[in-house]
C-alpha cells in the first residue's frame, strides 16, 4: 500500500468539484465540467474514506478494512 497526501488529494478534489461553477456561465463547458465533477468526487472519497492509501498490485483503494 502506498500512502498519498490526504491534504493534497482533498485540495485537488475540491478544486475539481468547484470547477463546475464555470459551466454555469459558459454552457460549452458542461461536458468537461461533469467529468471534472466525477473525478473530484472520486479524489475526495479517496482522501476521506480511503485515507489516501493505494494498492499498486490491485490498482484500487480499500474503503472498508478487512475483518
Amino acid at each position: 500500500m502506498v500512502q498519498k497526501s490526504r491534504l493534497r488529494l482533498m485540495a485537488v478534489g475540491c478544486a475539481l468539484v468547484a470547477s463546475i461553477a464555470v459551466a454555469g456561465f459558459v454552457p460549452i463547458f458542461w461536458a468537461p465540467g461533469i467529468v471534472l465533477l466525477i473525478t473530484g468526487g472520486y479524489l475526495i472519497v479517496w482522501a476521506t474514506l480511503g485515507k489516501g492509501r493505494w494498492c499498486r498490485e490491485c490498482k484500487k483503494f480499500n474503503v472498508w478494512p478487512k475483518s
